[in-house]
């Protein structure tokens, strides 16, 4: 896996934000599956590093429904740089530092998973 990611790493362009800034934090992986504090927000890690220099790591996240005041939209940091490309241009991004960051099994929530199908169905055995 280091032979990967030092080759990744060569390949790379080092002019690019995203390579120069990044950095690896191993409980959050690129791609993973999150939830965000505060709010129990939901969304995937799209960029961990150091954005912009900052001493300490920060993470990028894409949720899956815009809450919040402190959500932004693109890849972009303060800096104006681009350090990802999110899954569509309108995408609501957060930039947190790892400890507002649980990755694990965190699903999309189903907005409808509490209504109650009974309903429509009293009504349709109503109408036979």
């Amino acid at each position: 896996a280091r032979i990967l990611q030092r080759e990744a790493l060569q390949a790379a362009d080092p002019n690019d934000p995203a390579t120069m800034f990044a950095a690896t934090l191993p409980d959050h992986a690129v791609g993973s599956r999150c939830e965000v504090s505060p709010g129990g927000r939901r969304g995937v890690v799209r960029f961990v590093g150091h954005p912009g220099g900052v001493p300490r790591p920060v993470i990028a996240v894409e949720l899956d429904e815009p809450l919040g005041s402190d959500v932004q939209q693109g890849g972009k940091w303060m800096d104006g740089l681009d350090y990802f490309e999110p899954s569509r241009p309108d995408a609501p991004i957060v930039w947190k530092p790892p400890f507002d960051v649980v990755c694990g099994d965190f699903p999309e929530l189903d907005p409808f998973a509490d209504l109650d199908d009974s309903e429509d169905e009293a009504k349709d055995a109503a109408s036979k």
